[in-house]
């Protein structure tokens, strides 16, 4: 006969185990399954206590717990947040915090943070090394004055604004975000507003009141008027937490005779920032949600117009055959060719803009704008090709989706049943 293997039984769960399979633990004999080996320090650990980073086990001096996903990681790789006293790992680190160039420290982007001349500072750095100037309605550095050109290339300073609290048509302030959202979706809108009078005090009023959270800017579409820009804000956040925005408007629309739906100059932007995309598959989804829908978009949106158009997407074979392509839409924006006057503009660095919509100050409309925006992104986020060729894309697929989320989107769930009996040939005058 020969040789006999010798065995051994598992000190906490009893099973045999071959020699030399065995792993030694406090001066008691284990299987593999009951204690592991740190693949960081190689001691030895109750598999209870492991922590798993991708296919390895690590120690608890080797290895952490994400705080803020809970997954695991390996200790030298984790990064502390000093806001919150937490360990996070690289991706959470990446996605949802933000680091303070002044003081060195990482915070949650739940804590507010200000972006000054190309610096980032959260917002007890903010008051120590920036000022605010009431003039051009954003910080600068304590070393650079606002009337400095140099100051962020923005030319937005004294100079550049009228007593009235209307900027030029270029200022561009350091955006202020507004808010806190998972995937770093930022929405922001430019509202087009007309005036038969009082525009003078319109503007005082509203440049006074909305600071902070939007400014005023010239434009040369407008005949008697300002267009109200708004700073980033999350969908929640105007939602739930913007009343100074929207009470604004309505004291714009109501005291100072404002009009934005019943003219035929003014418009509403939205802008979308570029990182709450998931990927440029993410992108080109919602950017054929809204173009193979073209027709209700324009209903929805309550006009079609030559300064948002929705042809831009088609070329033409050697037979004159229309081809649908979103190649030039989707990619770096400063490598394809697609034109600013689109219903979807592509060509910002940081935002996409959906261009289409019919201005109003009503503050259901602007909110049901919001909603659609939100939604087709939401929507578009976890489609797969599968889910696109059974049909996913259809405004009926959409529209289902939104009726099984009405509480994310109560305005635009309100305006479904509406909108297939709008003709854009003959707008419905709003009170707005």
């Amino acid at each position: 006969m020969g040789d006999e293997i010798e065995t051994m039984s598992c000190y906490s769960c009893t099973v045999d185990i071959v020699e030399g399979d065995e792993l030694t633990h406090n001066n008691n004999t284990y299987c593999t399954d009951c204690v592991r080996e740190c693949d960081g320090c190689s001691t030895t650990i109750d598999s209870d206590d492991a922590i798993t980073a991708g296919d390895y086990n690590y120690c608890t001096d080797c290895g952490r717990i994400c705080e803020h996903c809970s997954e695991g990681m390996v200790s030298d790789d984790s990064y502390f947040i000093s806001g919150i006293q937490e360990y996070w790992c690289e991706t959470c680190y990446t996605d949802e915090s933000f680091y303070c160039e002044s003081c060195s420290e990482n915070y949650s982007n739940r804590y507010s943070y200000y972006n000054v001349e190309g610096s980032t500072y959260c917002e007890s750095c903010n008051e120590d090394n920036n000022w605010y100037c009431d003039d051009c309605d954003d910080y600068h550095s304590n070393d650079s004055s606002c009337d400095d050109e140099s100051t962020s290339g923005t030319n937005c300073c004294r100079s550049s604004r009228s007593n009235s609290g209307i900027h030029d048509y270029s200022c561009k302030p350091s955006p202020i975000f507004k808010g806190n959202d998972k995937h770093g979706l930022y929405l922001g809108f430019e509202l087009e507003t007309e005036y038969s009078r009082n525009i003078e005090s319109a503007s005082a009023y509203a440049s006074t009141a909305l600071e902070g959270l939007a400014y005023l800017k010239h434009d040369g579409s407008l005949s008697n008027g300002f267009e109200i820009v708004t700073h980033p804000h999350t969908h929640l956040t105007y939602r739930e937490n913007s009343a100074i925005l929207w009470n604004t408007i309505e004291k714009l629309r109501t005291f100072y005779e404002g009009r934005s739906w019943d003219t035929d100059s003014c418009g509403l932007h939205i802008h979308i920032s570029r990182k709450g995309f998931s990927s440029g598959a993410h992108l080109h989804r919602f950017i054929a949600l809204v173009y193979h829908n073209a027709p209700t978009m324009m209903k929805f949106a309550g006009r079609k117009s030559r300064f948002a158009r929705f042809n831009d997407v088609y070329t033409f074979d050697e037979y004159d055959r229309p081809i649908f392509s979103l190649k030039h839409k989707v990619g770096n924006p400063d490598r394809h060719s697609s034109e600013r006057y689109s219903a979807v503009n592509t060509q910002n660095k940081d935002t996409i803009e959906l261009r289409f919509f019919r201005g109003t100050m009503n503050t259901s409309g602007v909110l049901s704008a919001l909603d659609l925006t939100q939604a087709m992104v939401e929507y578009t986020r976890e489609l797969r090709l599968d889910d696109v060729k059974l049909g996913a894309l259809s405004w009926d697929w959409f529209a289902d989706y939104v009726v099984s989320n009405n509480g994310l989107y109560p305005d635009l769930y309100s305006r479904l049943d509406k909108i297939q009996s709008v003709d854009i040939n003959k707008p419905i005058k709003a009170d707005a």
